[in-house]
């Protein structure tokens, strides 16, 4: 597989070389980010987000991945004028912006527990080809199933028929170490953008990861964690809340109904289809390792249908003595 990936890298790069040099265009590098409302190619015509880098951060730059959507899928178009960023209540000023469009690596971590029915498990089934429906060439996903313990099922692959039709319906309910399982794996994605996405219909059965160690851990890394719970009750469906909302992503409650199901992977899979990049110098300067609490807003139009916007709810500052010994970048991770 990773063979597979560094030969259709170098193909990628290739093309990328050859389109950049016949059309004479800034690259994207050289691209001021506040102009960049033309979308994540930076006006360069013919080349897909996919290839393309997003500038370099600077120092002491929170940086956020926000998500919009109205009832069609992912609102494009948008120039960092129209969004709102505050931290703590105080408004801050969009240092960097860029709309993001890259590939992306999904984990489908789908519940196989002895919780399931013939109805759930028809739900669940229908997840993994609605939201692949739309999928991207370049976009590759893995499928791990949580009975007795997780299992990765499907590794990466970008082939959307060895999503599987059959999950089992057995063993106890190791929820938090598959989300674990599936966050870790995420390390060896190939693509930028990175979504573990759990449907479940059951709690944890306690004899692994913590709620307290999982939040924990996920809070760290690059991973937006989406969820559709199907009833597994008050716990797991507070932990997953709490992960979507730390992690930027999003958790969704259905009944078992596979229709339902399934138009909630559409809406997701479309809503992801584009994303803004957002970074800002806080106001706030104290190297304290406290927690600042972040919301973005976007400023309405009057063409306007309702829109949703979600991001990471906040992030931890950097310690003064983290910033003595050269760590002072403030990534929001």
């Amino acid at each position: 597989m990773r063979q597979f990936r560094a030969s259709w890298g170098i193909v990628l790069l290739a093309v990328l070389g050859w389109t950049i040099f016949s059309i004479s265009s800034p690259t994207q590098s050289q691209v001021n980010p506040s102009q960049q409302s033309r979308g994540a190619t930076g006006g360069i015509p013919g080349v897909r987000g996919a290839t393309v880098e997003p500038p370099p951060l600077a120092e002491d730059l929170v940086l956020l991945t926000v998500t919009v959507a109205d009832k069609n899928g992912a609102v494009t178009g948008l120039d960092k004028n129209r969004f709102q960023v505050l931290e703590d209540g105080v408004e801050q000023k969009i240092a960097y912006f860029w709309v993001d469009n890259r590939p992306i690596s999904i984990g489908f971590v789908f519940d196989g527990s002895s919780a399931m029915d013939d109805i759930k498990n028809e739900a669940i089934r229908g997840v993994g080809p609605a939201f692949l429906k739309s999928k991207m060439a370049d976009d590759e996903y893995f499928v791990i199933v949580f009975s007795d313990a997780p299992t990765m099922t499907v590794p990466y692959t970008n082939d959307a028929k060895l999503m599987p039709k059959v999950i089992p319906q057995t063993g106890e309910q190791p929820l938090y170490d598959a989300i674990y399982n599936g966050i870790d794996a995420m390390k060896e994605a190939a693509n930028p953008r990175k979504v573990v996405l759990v449907v479940t219909a059951a709690g944890d059965n306690g004899k692994g990861q913590t709620d307290d160690q999982l939040v924990n851990y996920s809070i760290k890394q690059p991973v937006q964690v989406y969820a559709i719970d199907m009833g597994g009750g008050v716990a797991a469906s507070n932990t997953l809340d709490l992960l979507a909302n730390v992690t930027g992503g999003r958790a969704y409650v259905s009944t078992d109904s596979s229709f339902l199901v399934e138009n909630i992977a559409v809406e997701l899979a479309r809503a992801l289809k584009t994303q803004y990049l957002i970074g800002y110098k806080s106001t706030n300067t104290k190297m304290d390792g406290h927690r600042r609490g972040v919301k973005v807003k976007v400023r309405p139009s009057s063409e306007d249908q309702k829109l949703s916007v979600w991001t990471k709810s906040g992030y931890y500052s950097k310690k003064e003595k983290e910033s003595k010994s050269g760590n002072s970048v403030a990534t929001g991770k």
